[in-house]
């Protein structure tokens, strides 16, 4: 009977902890809604209220009632399923949160537990699984996320570089090896199993033959030291959850900055200012981003057209109703600070998950337009939740103009992309959507769209996600690149041994020139499947073909694939050396953005990692480039009536009678790379032409000889050009 009394009590003190956070939270701010921040009209502004939320919640990727809440079952459980079912849970949650040694002690205690032989053995393979990834993940964070600790959780492995506190992945090994006599097929035990051995350096030697998964380029004898991770050395240092970066200058210095945002609503973007040889700089607290939380993904822009690059923040991702947030416009004052003008703008009045945004000048009236990727569904009525937004710029103020338009995509829209694909003088939009149609919107140019995908047939992947356009064959047209994404892992590593499911792969159509697509993705060796998050593509080596970067992922803990690297081989066919090149990072990549950080003439990585539990936090990547020989140029432009960043103009250089073609984007849909274009030009020793197309009326500026491997600064308004001279240390270059 006390026993009884006993768990009452404990239960009604729970409850009363749960409700007290939740009184907290009202009284931190009174107007919150915690079933609903958009309610109605009234949509939530004040970006701190959603960290209050999400943590006082029961939220599976960061409320801390979930805990709250396994407490409460364990306590009332009063059999053997039930006890176990409740301490896995809190094992799980305590994971989640980041808990490693409470988690590593609720999952021995249940492993060791007397009863839990009399289990059946759909239990016993949820607990194994459980806490293997309970181990791994364990063993991730002390030995990777910490100051220079990223090369152990990169692929291949190197013993010089494995895992040096290795009693949690032993143990992993145990309860996998345990999992597998119970279930000897599961694909993910096995790999999950083969990633525990490359991590402590016993890959392949160690592992039964039956149980080997093979990792195309994995087993080398020697590794091209193509990139480096130089984000210590750099003063880049930071644990964050998923999100976006931008690798672009700030401060019109020449240098690119990097400013990046993390999924935890609780947590600020991050501004690094480029001091070129003496590193980056944290001026966040300065610039004022401090206070902008959270941010699944940011985007630049130049809304205001006074030269200086903005930064547009997508936030809510994944979280469908708890997801509904602002995003926010942050104007650039030119002093590297940053005021928050979502509301000046009139972009303030709707608050939908998202996850990324596009901007181009669709209407050629010289400022640029905003399309927002909302991730919509359709109710029971057929009423379209969550609609993705056209907005027009007018003067600086933004108006929806999607119903006039006719853009409506009523699917769960995962990236898009502004691009002249019939080169008529009118940029068009491609919108990737997982789990429906993709659409390409044609630009009619009287204000109005018309979405002619599936007439030409480039509606697949049906499962898509990071998109583009870009010329990867170099011969003047656009292409477009749509990844696959598969919410797990199965069909990736699947993929490794060469069963592909064509709802998941990567697609890439290739136009004819006449605005036609044929799909080319197998021949080009293409034909993959990659959990592909954060993407984006440049040309790492100067041969004037763009190379193709993948970072890889999904929200949960066992998400553990080698993101991608693509070599472009002059536009024939793609070639992966992610591990030849020390790319093959199996944490969560999401933002990935490409510039010339050192100012050496070739393009460098930047990749914002990390995943949505709390736990999953990774700290980000710079790649530096150190292995090219091809010559370059590094072209700006600043426009007049087509606006200042001339986003969207097009560059055709002619150099040894062969053509080099580029486009001023900033690439693929989770990462913002430099405007400022590195063009490799192979061996090329002079410049013959080069020809630029403004995007407001197609003007074509020409000019004629020009040397290589320098920066040059090209005016729409003006002839000519000027070499571009960057202050390095105490000297002019």
């Amino acid at each position: 009977m006390y026993k009884k009394y006993k768990i009452i009590f404990v239960n009604i003190i729970v409850l009363l902890i749960i409700f007290t956070i939740i009184l907290i939270g009202f009284f931190i701010n009174p107007k919150l809604d915690f079933f609903s921040i958009n309610n109605g009209n009234s949509v939530i502004k004040d970006i701190s209220t959603y960290c209050t939320k999400l943590k006082n919640s029961s939220n599976k990727y960061i409320g801390t009632n979930q805990k709250l809440l396994w407490q409460v079952k364990l306590n009332n459980a009063k059999d053997v399923y039930n006890i176990w079912f409740a301490k896995l849970g809190l094992a799980k949650a305590e994971m989640n949160l980041g808990g490693f040694d409470e988690a590593v002690s609720i999952i021995e205690e249940v492993l060791g537990s007397e009863n839990f032989q009399s289990l059946p053995d759909t239990s016993k393979i949820m607990t194994y699984n459980s806490a293997a990834l309970i181990y791994i993940k364990a063993a991730e964070v002390k030995n990777c996320v910490i100051p220079g600790g990223s090369i152990v959780c990169q692929l291949p492995t190197d013993n010089n570089y494995k895992q040096d506190y290795t009693d949690y992945s032993y143990k992993a090994i145990e309860v996998i090896n345990e999992w597998l006599m119970i279930d000897s097929e599961n694909l993910m035990a096995k790999w999950l199993l083969n990633i525990v051995y490359m991590s402590i350096g016993e890959y392949p030697e160690g592992i039964n033959n039956d149980l080997l998964i093979e990792v195309p380029g994995q087993n080398l004898s020697s590794i091209v030291t193509q990139f480096t991770d130089v984000s210590i050395d750099r003063g880049i240092y930071t644990v964050d959850l998923a999100g976006g970066v931008i690798f672009d200058d700030f401060n019109n210095d020449g240098y690119a900055d990097l400013i990046t945002s993390t999924w935890d609503p609780c947590s600020s973007m991050k501004f690094y200012l480029n001091k070129g040889i003496n590193g980056f700089k944290d001026i966040t607290v300065n610039s004022n981003l401090s206070t902008q939380l959270g941010g699944l993904n940011i985007v630049s822009t130049d809304y205001n057209n006074d030269g200086y690059l903005d930064i547009y923040v997508l936030r809510g991702g994944w979280l469908m109703e708890e997801g509904e947030m602002i995003n926010s416009l942050l104007k650039n004052n030119g002093d590297l600070t940053f005021t928050d003008v979502t509301h000046e703008v009139n972009l303030s009045d709707f608050a939908y998950p998202t996850q990324s945004a596009s901007w181009g000048d669709y209407d050629n009236d010289g400022d640029l337009d905003l399309f927002i990727c909302n991730e919509s569904y359709k109710d029971e009525n057929e009423n379209i939740i969550y609609p993705s937004q056209l907005f027009n710029n007018n003067n600086n103020k933004f108006l929806d103009v999607s119903v006039q338009a006719s853009i409506s995509n009523d699917r769960y829209c995962k990236s898009s992309d502004w691009g002249d694909y019939n080169n008529d003088g009118l940029i068009d939009l491609f919108i990737s959507n997982y789990g429906g149609e993709n659409r390409l919107y044609k630009n009619l140019g009287n204000g109005l769209f018309e979405d002619i995908a599936r007439e030409i047939g480039i509606t697949d992947p049906y499962y898509s996600f990071t998109s583009w356009f870009w010329d990867y064959d170099n011969d003047g047209d656009l292409d477009i690149f749509s990844s696959g994404y598969e919410y797990g892992i199965i069909k990736s590593i699947e993929s490794f041994m060469g069963k592909i499911d064509l709802n998941y792969s990567l697609k890439l159509y290739e136009n004819n020139g006449e605005g036609l697509y044929r799909d080319n993705t197998q021949g080009l060796g293409l034909l993959k499947v990659h959990s592909t998050m954060g993407a984006n593509f440049g040309d790492v080596n100067n041969d004037g073909y763009d190379d193709l970067y993948l970072g890889t992922g999904y929200p949960a803990i066992d998400s553990l694939v080698p993101n991608a690297f693509y070599f472009n081989k002059e536009g024939l066919s793609f070639v992966d050396k992610t591990h030849i090149y020390g790319l093959g990072h199996i944490q969560k990549g999401h933002g990935v953005a490409f510039a010339d950080y050192d100012l050496d003439g070739d393009l460098d990585i930047f990749e914002q990692m990390g995943g949505f539990y709390l736990s999953d936090g990774f700290t980000n990547i710079l790649y530096q480039n150190s292995n090219n020989t091809n010559n370059w140029i590094g072209i700006k432009l600043i426009g007049d009536k087509s606006g200042k960043i001339a986003l969207g103009a097009k560059i055709n250089l002619v150099c040894d009678n062969k053509n080099y073609n580029s486009i001023v984007e900033s690439g693929g849909s989770f990462g913002s790379s430099s405007l400022m274009k590195i063009m490799g030009i192979q061996e090329c020793k002079n410049i013959d032409k080069l020809y630029i197309t403004w995007p407001r009326d197609q003007s074509i500026q020409e000019i004629n000889n020009i040397s290589v491997n320098q920066y040059i600064l090209i005016k729409e308004s003006e002839l000519g050009y000027e070499k571009i001279k960057f202050i390095v240390g105490n000297k002019i270059e």
